[in-house]
């Protein structure tokens, strides 16, 4: 083994080591967690990562898997190491104490996680965006400002496909060689899997953050929509019985899940007069189909998309596209739609008509 490469592998110190402490206020979900930068696995059980001691930046689950890729990181374990001097520099001149940067850096890397995991239906938009495009090889980019923005109304998303980040070389001038290297070795890996994993890089400006990591698919999350969409394109009494299930399943307790299947009964008397026992699933029809549809993507928060139709008495509007935000207050049978130039209108369930409008977007404020 190279002298330098036992070097930057002993001599790790103790507060590069990231892992649970003491007093944490928070345990993160495996998902969260850094990865080793050679083989890609978790810290098993109670372990932890060693750091590279000349950079602090490169997480291995073992010296096997830093000697192994010790050839590719000392290309860049120089540049790295100078980044993360500046970056000390800077916190030393701002009159902190050089120990305790490690713990900022840390400190920082959970508030920016915590502020994107609240942000009402980003996680839920970047998964069905990686989801959507899985045959591309993505990775998807979400940008915010600064923690203020808590409603994340200002938050980029973006799916960079492999044909951009791997080839095209305007890609290095947002991004370094070494992330895009950092990348292959994620895709290329015989570990990966992309209809269970997806690569998420996350960035807060104003302070100065990025990172990324690979995270597994929330199945549910996935099978919520595809449900969705087949209520909305025909009414066959699998898809609702597959729906209130799903809808149960999404409820936080017993209490909410029976109250959400009685109101789905409950809507189905007053749509088409259907009286149905508890414990059995409704009669489907295109009203109530698309009432259990708006359901779903409100657990999910997202936007529900329609389109006017059927109309009469405003047959103008038939045609007009908008989402679903509310049924009317004091009007159990028809709904508040926002259409696209701002205007706002009260319809009933059977006059809409669900549209995909590509990509799945996080419901707006």
């Amino acid at each position: 083994m190279p002298h330098e490469l036992r070097a930057a592998l002993d001599k790790v110190p103790s507060e590069n080591i990231q892992g649970s402490t003491p007093g944490a206020a928070k345990q993160r979900s495996p998902a969260e967690q850094d990865s080793c930068w050679k083989c890609m696995s978790l810290p098993v059980p109670g372990g932890k990562l060693r750091y590279c001691g000349r950079c602090a930046e490169v997480p291995y689950c073992s010296k096997q898997c830093a000697r192994e890729d010790w050839a590719e990181h000392t290309l860049v374990c120089t540049s790295m190491r100078m980044t993360r001097v500046k970056a000390l520099a800077v916190h030393v001149a701002q009159g902190r104490r050089k120990k305790e940067f490690n713990q900022m850096r840390r400190d920082v890397s959970d508030e920016v996680k915590d502020w994107f995991e609240v942000v009402p239906g980003l996680v839920k938009e970047i998964e069905l965006l990686a989801w959507t495009h899985r045959a591309e090889s993505p990775f998807i980019h979400a940008s915010a400002s600064n923690l203020d923005d808590t409603g994340g109304s200002n938050v980029r998303v973006e799916m960079i496909p492999r044909s951009f980040w791997d080839e095209d070389p305007r890609f290095l001038e947002t991004y370094s060689s070494t992330f895009r290297e950092r990348l292959r070795q994620i895709f290329d890996a015989t570990s990966f899997c992309p209809t269970k994993q997806f690569v998420f890089v996350r960035t807060m400006h104003a302070l100065h953050y990025w990172g990324f990591g690979l995270f597994e698919f929330n199945i549910k999350c996935i099978r919520g929509v595809h449900i969705a969409e087949a209520l909305t394109t025909a009414t066959r009494a699998e898809d609702l019985a597959d729906a209130v299930a799903w809808i149960e399943g999404a409820c936080s307790s017993h209490v909410d899940a029976t109250e959400s299947s009685q109101y789905i009964r409950d809507r189905a008397l007053l749509l088409h007069g259907t009286n149905t026992s508890h414990g059995s699933v409704p009669v489907p029809s295109r009203a109530l189909n698309n009432e259990v549809a708006y359901l779903i993507f409100c657990h999910l928060q997202l936007e529900f998309d329609v389109r006017l139709t059927g109309l009469r008495s405003a047959s103008h509007l038939n045609g007009r596209q908008g989402v679903i935000r509310s049924q009317e207050p004091g009007d159990h049978e028809r709904w508040r739609a926002r259409l696209d130039d701002g205007t706002w209108v009260s319809v009933k369930s059977v006059n809409i008509e669900h549209i995909h409008l590509g990509d799945y977007r996080r419901r707006s404020p």
